[in-house]
């Protein structure tokens, strides 16, 4: 298991935790809609960077 990883569990651990055991589903879903708002930036980011890198190229 790599360190980032295991950052990762241990958070979960802690958010169970701090939750008496049980994950409701606010917690669930907030987690969830967080990580599709990371993926979608992403991925906005990298289709603007290779577009800004093919009209660079174009241009010359």
């Amino acid at each position: 298991m790599t360190k980032r990883s295991g950052m990762w569990l241990d958070l979960l651990h802690r958010l169970l935790d701090a939750n008496g055991g049980k994950m409701n589903g606010k917690l669930l879903l907030a987690i969830v809609v967080v990580a599709i708002l990371v993926v979608v930036g992403f991925v906005a980011f990298r289709l603007i960077l290779v577009d800004m890198m093919l009209t660079l190229r174009d241009a010359r």
